[in-house]
């Protein structure tokens, strides 16, 4: 099967009637800054119950069941980022490098965690890579981020699972080490979070965008997704994308956080 007939296979359970029904889910927030506590924000997000994806025809199914691997869907409006979500379930990082949603050899890839983040997307950060190819799809789009103009009008990503619906902030983009996130810093601690976060906050890069309000307020209790591919405008290094969590549909989202012996 060719590369344009398996992203065919994928795309047509996302028709226009479905891409119609997902909107129906998207909210309007209004934010004071980033200083917002995700706890707060959640529970304030205007779902219903019969918005959630298993009512909703939004190809997540069939794709699941084609591949058990998916757990979840990502698609950022106005964007070509319209993917499952995968993790290897013998744990292999590099597999989804390599082969696409069904499993073939791609040399695209697919959309995929490692790992060593949960498949709930309970964890501080979750960690979502995608390819960055010249036809541009999968996750080529990020690098428009570093765009002030792009970044200011694409505003929200979401991730729909089996049963529940998630809303990201779009809060920031940049250039960075080619390093992996999950290995640099230990988020199962809240030292480690506050790494991550004072990276978002300090790093130099000059492509660098935080958005306005989104300056100041990130902690341990938040919940962020990092959208990762390689750089097309700094070649040799990643181009990341951050969200926060500002939505929790079925107020899923939780974890314990170990702060250890350091205040904050």
């Amino acid at each position: 099967m060719t590369q344009t007939n398996v992203r065919y296979k994928i795309r047509r359970y996302i028709d226009k009637t479905a891409v119609k029904g997902l909107l129906f889910l998207l909210i309007v927030f209004s934010l004071t800054g980033c200083s917002q506590k995700a706890g707060n924000a959640v529970g304030r997000t205007g779902y219903e119950s019969s918005t959630l994806p298993t009512d909703t025809e939004s190809g997540f199914d069939s794709v699941k069941r084609m591949n058990s691997d998916a757990f979840a869907w990502l698609y950022i409006p106005d964007t070509n980022i319209n993917y499952p979500i995968l993790q290897n379930a013998e744990g292999d990082d590099t597999f989804y490098q390599g082969h696409n949603e069904l499993k073939e050899p791609d040399a695209e890839g697919a959309i995929y965690i490692e790992a060593a983040n949960l498949n709930d997307m309970c964890d501080f950060n979750e960690v979502i890579h995608g390819a960055s190819p010249a036809d541009g799809n999968r996750f080529a789009e990020l690098n428009n981020f570093l765009d002030k103009a792009y970044f200011d009008e694409h505003q929200y990503a979401y991730v729909y699972m089996e049963d529940n619906s998630l809303t990201y902030y779009i809060i920031a983009a940049y250039t960075r080490d080619n390093t992996r996130l999950l290995e640099q810093y230990d988020f199962s601690y809240a030292s480690g979070c506050s790494e991550f976060i004072d990276e978002i906050y300090n790093n130099g890069d000059a492509n660098k965008i935080i958005r306005e309000g989104c300056e100041t307020g990130l902690s341990p209790e938040h919940f962020l997704i990092t959208l990762t591919t390689d750089s097309t405008v700094e070649p040799g290094r990643q181009t990341v994308v951050v969200g926060c969590l500002v939505g929790d549909a079925a107020g899923k989202i939780n974890r314990e956080i170990d702060y250890g012996n350091e205040e904050y």
